[in-house]
């Protein structure tokens, strides 16, 4: 069964939240610099809190930032909104929440990363761009990107009929494809 998506987005934001508030600029020697000596002793005090996380938290909130960052600005704004939904539940619905997406398998936590309009998908895409390298990741995450949902779901359909030694050749033809044709083609290959 499919998690709500909504309802696991939602709980996502938990681990996004930091990217919210980091998202904001990217100069920080600039942006330190011209901090007022109250404002950088509280920098400070963060820098000292991150650096006393044990290193695999200090990996995974680094990773929700980076992912967070590489969201395109919809995607951000639905996630801030999602965030902001999620916050003003009952401390009891926040934790069952969390306990449900903490509940995952940890594949499936991380295609969350992914946003809103992918993280949904991701369950069935997983098997076919689960081991990509970083020379092909952009490029097949802008072509996810640009496919409408059913696109996307047919996607996720030929994911798990493809045989892992032909995953590489369907992501292939994907990309090979003008972005305006993928769809069809997707819908040519699913349907009898």
């Amino acid at each position: 069964m499919r998690p709500e998506p909504l309802r696991v987005a939602v709980a996502l934001c938990v681990l996004l939240g930091a990217g919210c508030a980091l998202a904001a600029g990217t100069d920080g020697a600039a942006r330190i610099a011209a901090l007022d000596p109250a404002r950088r002793a509280a920098l400070e005090r963060r820098a000292a809190e991150w650096d006393a996380l044990p290193l695999p938290m200090q990996r995974e909130r680094r990773e929700a930032w980076l992912a967070w960052r590489d969201l395109p600005a919809p995607e951000r704004a639905r996630m801030q909104a999602a965030r902001a939904a999620w916050r003003s539940l009952p401390v009891d619905r926040q934790q069952a929440l969390r306990a449900r997406f903490d509940a995952l398998d940890a594949g499936i936590r991380r295609g969350w990363l992914l946003g809103p309009v992918l993280g949904p998908h991701w369950p069935r895409l997983h098997a076919l761009f689960a081991h990509v390298g970083p020379e092909e990741r952009d490029a097949l995450l802008g072509a996810l990107r640009a496919l409408p949902p059913q696109a996307l779901e047919d996607l996720g359909v030929l994911a798990q009929r493809t045989p892992p030694q032909d995953r590489a050749a369907l992501r292939a033809q994907l990309l090979a494809l003008p972005a305006e044709r993928r769809a069809v083609w997707l819908r040519e290959r699913v349907s009898p």
